[in-house]
């Protein structure tokens, strides 16, 4: 009769003994942290090699939540560019703060692109942007090295092409819209880096600014003449 409690007692501090440590593991286990990536504004991230969005401005970056503490690997590229890749450790105590935004930014990383259309009119999409090319040719410098998706649209014909941009080469597709066919064309067709037309082309980031400009531009004079007539227009953006 003098046993029984005692074996109640040994059981009763196993199971307090047990969850004791199952609570112990579950604190353990739910603890996290943040991160807060300094990027600019469009760069896509990645988390030890699985996705983690796109760096907004609003954001200031990339901001991620509930993250375990520890080791990690980072991964940050602005469009057009190589994944930079940094080694982080994150604290249980204090969230992570990663400063990225100078990735991509080496100069070395650039080639040359030199698009042409035949007949001479024609508008290419480029880095979601259209630009007319109404001239012998549109030639950019400082052009990001990677792959690019062209997209030329002729009169009643849209011709596409893909093109790689290596560093320090300049890189030529041609648009023949009588021939209906868009394609690579050899270094020896592309003039000389050394040619007048070069020094005047401007990078491709001024020439993409430029068109964005004269589209808002223009955007904004067609919605005050919509509203001398009276039309419904949408707010400004």
């Amino acid at each position: 009769m003098l046993i029984r409690p005692a074996r109640s007692l040994a059981a009763a501090l196993v199971f307090a003994g047990v969850a004791l440590v199952a609570v112990a593991l579950v604190g353990v286990a739910a603890a996290a942290t943040d991160l807060q990536i300094l990027c600019s504004d469009g760069a896509h991230v990645r988390l030890d090699g699985a996705d983690a969005g796109t760096c907004r401005e609003v954001e200031e970056g990339r901001f991620l939540r509930d993250l375990a503490p520890g080791e990690h690997v980072v991964e940050v590229a602005v469009p057009g560019r190589d994944f930079q890749r940094f080694e982080i450790e994150l604290d249980e105590a204090v969230p992570g703060r990663l400063d990225a935004r100078d990735t991509g930014t080496r100069e070395e990383a650039t080639g040359s692109l030199y698009l042409q259309c035949i007949p001479q009119h024609c508008t290419v999409r480029l880095s979601g942007i259209d630009i007319e090319i109404d001239q012998d040719d549109l030639r950019l410098k400082e052009v990001p090295a990677g792959r690019y998706a062209l997209r030329f649209q002729g009169t009643k014909k849209t011709l596409e092409a893909v093109v790689f941009v290596k560093e320090g080469k300049p890189a030529g597709v041609r648009a023949d819209f009588l021939a209906g066919h868009a394609g690579i064309i050899s270094a020896a067709e592309i003039p000389s880096l050394d040619d007048t037309g070069w020094h005047l082309a401007q990078t491709l980031e001024a020439t993409l600014r430029e068109k964005q400009m004269w589209d808002q531009f223009n955007a904004e004079l067609q919605r005050m003449e919509a509203l001398r007539n009276g039309q419904p227009v949408d707010p400004p953006r």
